[in-house]
Formats: structure tokens, C-alpha cells, sequence
């Protein structure tokens, strides 16, 4: 028999696998459907002739029917190759950049934001919500409620441009954007410690917008585990109230925080958008921006940064369901059992 957590993981691959083919077929009609002139990348289409841009469209791939264009950009995407780049097409010819480096590249610069704000974010949000269960109702706990909802009513972009103009342009404590490679190398920004300094206006900027979801949601499952019987005991027998928190109560919220993140790697990736385009980081949001503007939509880029977006934001869900499972084998077991996990984050009723 197979065991119940083995064919949970089985049913969220084969999950996992639809998605990514619907969202293949989504996002390539959706961007196919766009009006638009791929042919502007090769000429100038105010003075070519219509045998010119016949031409173009055709050395750029997209003459063909619908279905044949579908059918190649899923068997190359299946051998890792996302396609080559419009853009620069009219001085490097039709065979552009590829696409696939230059998503993985700007992926990685995404990432970087994104996991660098995240763990931001677990070491304010975890001590503001012991603050909160450990004094409920206090003065503390009502001023870091009251802060935290102020951060979360700014909109990250309004964050980004604040801290910006005071603490870059007018104190000069920290670069006002670009960005510098983690690894050392041959120029003048490199390394760790620069990577760091051009990182940390926007791994503040994407903390503050989930700083009070998190730690509210933080002190309210420790509330509500304080209560139960194997905290009394513990106090009972004389147990520090500190260690009560880290030891007991504080484990009991791994659960609900990885659920909660595996909803908000979305949400995650658009205040990403707003962030490189204000600090000018080159990841997935501004490829995206440049990609849109200019002589015409690059399409490939387009898509290639959808699928990879969509494509990782379906496997990191995966892999929290995953974890999940080992933090709670019961939840295998549950016919609903992602209907189980967001109940288990106080997101469904």
C-alpha cells in the first residue's frame, strides 16, 4: 500500500505538471493575441514594403500558424530553450539573445531581493509577535500593531521612493540604486559586502509591506497555543516564561508561516516589480518593463519571463506543500488537504 504522504506528493506533481502546461498555453495565445508589429525589430515599418516586412516576420518565427509556433516554443522550453530576444534584433539579426540566460540572470537578481526581504522579515515579524503574546493589549503590543499597519497601508512603491530620498539621496548612508554581482570580480562595485550595501533599501522596502500580516498572524497562533494543556503544564513545573515561547509555543507557528509564504511567493514577486524599477535592479520586473516599451512588445522575453515566473512560483508551492506534509503528516491524509493548510494559516473559515 502506498503510504498517504507518498501519494500526496505524486498528486501534487502531477498537479504541479498540469499547471505549467495550461500556463504555457495561457500565456503564449494571451501575448499572441497582443496587437502588435514583431516585425519592427528587423525594419523600419513606416517606409518598408509590405514584401520586407513579410520577410522580417518570417526570419523572426512568426508567420507560421498558431498551433506550429505553440507546438515549437513547448518542445524547445522542454530542452531548456526559451528562444532568442527581439530586441537588438536590427543590429545582431534575427537570431537575438538568448532568452534563457538572460531570465535565469535576471531571476537570480530577483531572488536575491526576495530572499534576502524574506528573512528581513521573519527576524522583525517573529519578535514583534512574541512582544504581542507575551504583553496581549500592552502599550508595546499596541504600538508595534499600530506601526505595523501604517507599513503595510504604504504601498511599496511610495516605500521604495521614501527611503530613497532620505536615506540614499539626502543622508548618503547607502547607494541610491544599481546593483552590484555577489561574486567578486573585475569591477568597481563587486562582492559581498556592496552586494549587501545596494540590496538593503530594497530588502527593507519589501519587509515593511509583510511585516504586520506576519507577526500579527505570529502572535495570534501563540495566543491561542498558550492556552493549550502541555503549556500550562510546563509552567506548572517552573519553566521560565521565556523558554516557554522559543521552546514550545514558538515551533507550533512553523506551520501556518510556511503556508502563508507559499501564498504570498505571487504577491512576493510583484512588489518585486516595484522595487527594481525604483532602485533600477536588473530582475525580472524592469526585464519586464523594458521588454514592453520600445519598438514593439519582445515577445519571446515576455513569455519567457511569464513561464519562468509562473513555472517557479508553482514548484516553490510544491515544495511547501511538501514540507508541510513533514511538519503534519495528517494533512496527507485530509481529502481537502490544501483546503486543510489555509485554514491552518487563519485564511479560510
Amino acid at each position: 500500500m502506498i503510504p498517504s504522504w507518498l501519494a500526496f506528493v505524486v498528486r501534487r506533481l502531477a498537479t504541479a505538471a498540469i499547471l505549467l502546461l495550461l500556463l504555457t498555453m495561457v500565456t503564449f495565445v494571451a501575448y499572441w493575441k497582443i496587437p502588435n508589429e514583431p516585425a519592427a525589430f528587423l525594419v523600419d515599418i513606416r517606409y518598408a514594403t509590405p514584401e520586407q516586412i513579410a520577410h522580417a516576420r518570417h526570419l523572426l518565427g512568426v508567420d507560421r500558424p498558431l498551433y506550429v509556433q505553440y507546438g515549437r516554443f513547448v518542445w524547445r522550453a522542454l530542452h531548456g530553450d526559451l528562444g532568442r530576444t527581439f530586441t537588438g534584433a536590427r543590429t545582431t539579426g534575427p537570431s537575438g539573445a538568448p532568452v534563457a540566460g538572460q531570465v535565469v540572470h535576471a531571476a537570480a537578481v530577483t531572488g536575491s531581493i526576495a530572499l534576502g526581504g524574506a528573512l528581513l522579515l521573519f527576524v522583525v515579524s517573529v519578535p514583534i509577535g512574541l512582544l504581542g503574546a507575551s504583553r496581549p493589549r500592552s502599550l508595546a503590543d499596541r504600538a508595534t500593531a499600530a506601526t505595523s499597519i501604517v507599513a503595510i497601508s504604504l504601498h511599496p512603491l511610495v516605500v521604495a521612493l521614501l527611503l530613497q530620498l532620505f536615506v540614499a539621496s539626502r543622508w548618503h548612508w547607502l547607494p541610491q540604486a544599481g546593483y552590484c554581482s555577489l561574486l567578486p570580480q573585475a569591477q568597481p562595485c563587486s562582492g559581498p559586502v556592496g552586494w549587501a550595501e545596494h540590496l538593503l533599501l530594497p530588502w527593507v522596502t519589501f519587509a515593511l509591506f509583510f511585516v504586520a500580516l506576519y507577526s500579527r498572524m505570529i502572535r495570534a497562533r501563540l495566543l491561542e497555543v498558550l492556552g493549550e494543556p502541555y503549556i500550562r503544564t510546563a509552567r506548572a513545573k517552573g519553566v521560565p516564561e521565556r523558554l516557554v515561547l522559543l521552546r514550545h509555543a514558538l515551533p507550533n507557528t512553523a506551520l501556518p508561516l510556511v503556508t502563508m509564504l507559499a501564498m504570498d511567493i505571487g504577491t512576493a514577486v510583484g512588489i518585486c516589480v516595484y522595487i527594481e524599477a525604483v532602485f533600477r535592479l536588473p530582475g525580472l520586473g524592469l526585464r519586464t518593463l523594458i521588454a514592453m516599451v520600445g519598438l514593439g512588445l519582445d515577445l519571446p522575453m515576455l513569455i519567457g519571463i511569464t513561464l519562468f515566473t509562473g513555472a517557479a512560483i508553482v514548484v516553490l508551492n510544491l515544495i511547501v506543500d511538501v514540507v508541510a506534509v513533514m511538519l503534519d503528516p495528517t494533512i496527507s491524509r485530509s481529502p481537502r488537504g490544501r483546503t486543510a493548510l489555509l485554514h491552518l494559516a487563519g485564511r479560510t473559515g
